[in-house]
This record gives structure tokens, sequence and C-alpha cells, in this order.
């Protein structure tokens, strides 16, 4: 909830929208009303591949919507995936996995996040983030966990972000370029 706002969010899983296929045709309109004008490849997911990757059990993703349940303000997706340390240090890598020198991990990815630029949300980039880590936490404490990861573009203003939220660089990624950073749970 933003300070001296009384607002408060919504965050809905995209599966429970689609236990019923009579609420297909309402999920598919609310996801076609988002736009991210920043990063259109995270609109084109939102409205292309999120519900092939709901039904293929690939990721989770959880919509955030104004109180009224009419405004979609924001999404993010949470996987859990093995990530590639070979090529990170031994130092780094003890951080990260609680002493283990190992070339691979299982972290929760937040795969996707983003806010609706099409409405006037009041939704911070922070707040986003930590609904996404409140449903990680969640998951942490059913299923264990120590890390969350994410990509990131090499933008300064994304990489300041992360790092003022907790996040840590641990690497570029070979396969795709992207940043990727780390928080510990």
């Amino acid at each position: 909830m933003a300070v001296g706002s009384w607002r408060q969010e919504a965050i809905i899983p995209l599966s429970e929208l689609l236990k019923t296929d009579e609420a297909l045709s309402l999920v598919e309109r609310a996801l076609a009303s988002f736009k991210c004008e920043k990063n259109f490849d995270e609109e084109d997911f939102l409205h292309n591949k999120a519900i092939q990757y709901e039904r293929s059990n690939k990721a989770r993703t959880y919509l955030v919507f104004d109180e009224t349940y009419h405004h979609l303000l924001g999404y993010f997706t949470v996987a859990f995936k093995s990530i590639d340390l070979k090529n990170v240090s031994k130092s780094k890598r003890k951080d990260m996995t609680a002493g283990e020198v190992v070339e691979t991990y299982s972290a929760y990815l937040i795969g996707h996040i983003a806010k609706n630029s099409k409405t006037e949300t009041g939704l911070e980039g922070t707040q986003l983030l930590q609904h996404a880590k409140n449903v990680i936490a969640e998951a942490r404490d059913l299923v264990g966990g120590r890390l969350i990861y994410i990509d990131c573009k090499n933008i300064e203003k994304l990489k300041s972000f992360y790092s003022k939220n907790g996040f840590k660089y641990f690497k570029t990624s070979e396969k795709t370029g992207l940043l990727q950073y780390y928080m510990k749970i």
C-alpha cells in the first residue's frame, strides 16, 4: 500500500481464474488490457504466453488488481528453476548456497514483473516486488528454498532498482545476455 493511501491491491493467481472455461474470455480481456510501454517483452508475455505457462505448470502468474477488481495494475510471474553457478566465484557461490560449492542451485525466479502503463495505478515498483517476495516467502515456508533471482536488462535504472531492493548481481547470462541478480531469503 502506498504511503498516505488506504487503497488495497487484490493479488489473484491466474491459475484460480482459469479454473472455469466461462472465465477464460474475461481473463483474456483483462490480460489484453495490460500495456507496458517501458518493456514490450513484459506486455507480450502476459498477452501471449502467461496462460500457456500456467496450464503447463511452467510458472505461476499473479495479477494485481485495484480493490474494485476493475483495473489490472500489474503482474508478476514466479517459478522454481536451477541457476547455473559455474562461472561464479567460489566465495559468491558459498554465500548464495549456505556454504556449498555447487555448479547449479535451485532458486525462485521472478521471471516477469511489470506495472500497467495504461492505468494510473499508484502502484510502485517496490510494492509490486514486495508482493512477489511475499508469494515466494509462502512457498519457502511450505517447501524450503534459499534464493530468489531475477534477470535484468543492462539498464542503469533497473540495476539500481534491484540493488536498492536487496538484490545482488552475480553474473551475466551467456545464453540471454541478461544480468542476473539474487537475494537470500
